[in-house]
């Protein structure tokens, strides 16, 4: 076993060896014309980052185009998640009384979408109160 599949499976994943041993199982059991079941699509896939797409189809009996195709849907649902998660942030500051600070009078700030979109703002006084609903948009249109 190589020093790849040992950290693998340290961390609690499976090397090609087992997932290989779950493919001969399932196709010793299926029945004529069932599809491979999801567990093991993302067996494969996750075996896939590991060894490549073209091993990990040879050594597991699948077609390459659907293995590529699998793991390039996850790759892109993972995409989708993590630009779910972080989408906008609010930054609020206590007012002046509350904290004992001076009052924030003016402020600069820089945005980039993924996409490469650029904006710089410069407010001031009155302006700052606009300034969540014009950071949303921006990065609602990038």
């Amino acid at each position: 076993m190589d020093d790849l599949a040992k950290v693998m499976e340290a961390r609690g994943g499976e090397s090609l060896e087992q997932v290989r041993e779950r493919f001969k199982r399932w196709r010793e059991t299926r029945g004529r014309g069932e599809h491979v079941p999801r567990e093991l699509w993302a067996a494969a896939v996750g075996i896939a980052r590991v060894h490549g797409l073209h091993v990990t189809a040879r050594e597991l009996h699948l077609d390459y185009g659907g293995l590529k195709r699998r793991q390039q849907e996850q790759a892109g649902s993972t995409l989708q998640a993590a630009r779910k998660e972080t989408q906008f942030v609010e930054w609020t500051i206590a007012s002046a009384r509350e904290s004992g600070a001076q009052l924030l009078s003016e402020c600069v700030i820089e945005m980039k979408s993924r996409r490469g979109a650029k904006m710089r703002v410069e407010l001031n006084g009155p302006g700052l109160a606009g300034l969540t609903g014009l950071c949303s948009a921006f990065w609602s249109a990038a």
